[in-house]
């Protein structure tokens, strides 16, 4: 009873002098003491805190999930566009001419856009070694297109490119994926035995396999798991000479200054080359993966937006407690001169102030979380004893990507405080309404 008549005698003065205005000092303040009733005054204090908690946690679980996300999303293009071409072209004609390929190289390169444009191939092979059998993808590659790829050239964590596509017979040197080589028990220096899918016949036995031995020259570590598990790297004649018996497959590679740039550049790419050519880009070869990822974002999306409705429930609850609870306060106030704009703003306030301090600081807590992700993955690694962020389900290696995106910071806060806000109104559109005679008929 004391603080309504100590919000009746502000309220005496203020209200009805016609000094507050919207949202001013003595709206706040009512609805601070609202908010901060006790339960024998039929305050929501508790009701209040648990939403605050509520969404507070919907704020920070989408921030850090999306910012996961887009993390796995850049480190991933990041990784792909570093290890593999930007477009692919293959010739339609059937073993091309040396002399032809070459041209075309030459005709590609000069391109606007286009860094270079060389001829590759890709071959799947049985590698041996150790008593172990397992399979892989050669790349042949000249040694200075290899050079060029500075994500690989970079990536090098045992031996060097120096000696790459040099040695006579089982001297010949490749490079090799980190966990490829590991699989094996391989390391720089030792030899592995690549077994082709061509077939030589025998007089005396069944076909058996084409194979080569070699010795390994480097050993890499990309980070793409896919990449470091399954390729090798081989001198591009060579790779001819045993996968092919010397035919080249007519395949060209080009890498862009902007790789986003790729569907742009194909109309021109097919002008320059100026014959009968199979396009393909990047985004191309890995267009699965592409989808996978848009699609998981904007189901992502969805769902936190449907936590935070979930979490503004409680807000709802409050607020329709709190008016039930007012219902006296409420008539006092309008006859004591307060419209029903000031009653209406008074109990918006008081939902609206939970929403945004607890979009505050979801918000705050979001953003600390992404920024010392690795720090929390260690210590929670550490308690369970079990990889939080596996390499060979997620395809990447390094740990938990997360990357902040702000205007995406700033769009869910805006949601958060918009849901919120939106559960407000409504609550205190009917307080705004109350008729005082009723409520007070029987006081």
């Amino acid at each position: 009873m004391q603080n309504v008549h100590g919000m009746t005698k502000a309220a005496n003065g203020e209200l009805s002098g016609g000094q507050n205005m919207p949202f001013g000092a003595i709206e706040r303040t009512i609805a601070r003491r609202y908010l901060g009733a006790k339960k024998s005054e039929g305050g929501v204090a508790s009701i209040a805190w648990i939403s605050f908690f509520c969404i507070m946690l919907a704020i920070t679980a989408m921030i850090t999930i999306m910012s996961i996300m887009n993390g796995f999303r850049a480190k991933l293009l990041e990784l792909t566009i570093g290890s593999q071409g930007h477009i692919y072209v293959l010739s339609a004609e059937a073993n091309p001419a040396p002399e032809t390929l070459q041209a075309l190289s030459q005709r590609l390169s000069a391109v606007p856009g286009v860094e270079e444009a060389f001829e590759f191939s890709e071959n799947p092979v049985g590698l041996q070694a150790n008593g172990q059998l397992t399979f892989g993808q050669v790349t042949g590659i000249s040694k200075a297109d290899l050079e060029s790829f500075e994500l690989i050239a970079n990536s090098v964590v045992q031996g060097s490119f120096e000696n790459f596509g040099q040695g006579r017979g089982s001297e010949h040197q490749i490079a090799m994926g980190s966990f490829l080589a590991a699989g094996l028990g391989l390391t720089v220096g030792d030899k592995v035995t690549l077994l082709t899918s061509r077939l030589q016949t025998s007089a005396i036995g069944p076909p058996r396999p084409i194979y080569k031995t070699y010795t390994i020259g480097a050993i890499f570590q990309t980070q793409l798991y896919l990449t470091d598990q399954t390729t090798i790297f081989m001198d591009y004649e060579q790779s001819l000479l045993l996968f092919s018996k010397g035919d080249r497959p007519g395949s060209i590679q080009m890498r862009l200054n902007d790789p986003d740039q790729t569907e742009k550049l194909i109309s021109d790419v097919r002008e320059a080359a100026n014959m009968p050519i199979i396009v393909r880009t990047w985004k191309d070869q890995n267009a699965t993966t592409a989808t996978a990822l848009r699609t998981e974002q904007i189901a992502m999306r969805f769902i936190f937006i449907v936590v935070v409705i979930i979490s503004t429930f409680p807000i709802l609850a409050a607020m329709i407690m709190l008016v039930k609870n007012k219902a006296r306060d409420i008539a006092i106030l309008r006859t004591i001169g307060a419209t029903q704009g000031a009653v209406l703003r008074i109990f918006f306030i008081a939902g609206a102030t939970v929403g945004v301090l607890g979009t505050v600081a979801g918000v705050a807590l979001g953003v600390l979380i992404c920024e010392n992700i690795s720090a929390i993955e260690a210590v929670i690694e550490m308690v369970t004893g079990q990889p939080l962020f596996p390499p060979d389900v997620y395809q990447l290696a390094g740990g938990i990507p997360a990357k902040l995106v702000w205007s995406e910071v700033i769009g869910i806060a805006f949601c958060g405080f918009l849901i919120s806000a939106f559960a407000t109104f409504f609550p205190a559109l009917a307080a705004s309404r109350t008729d005082p005679v009723e409520a007070l008929r029987y006081e």
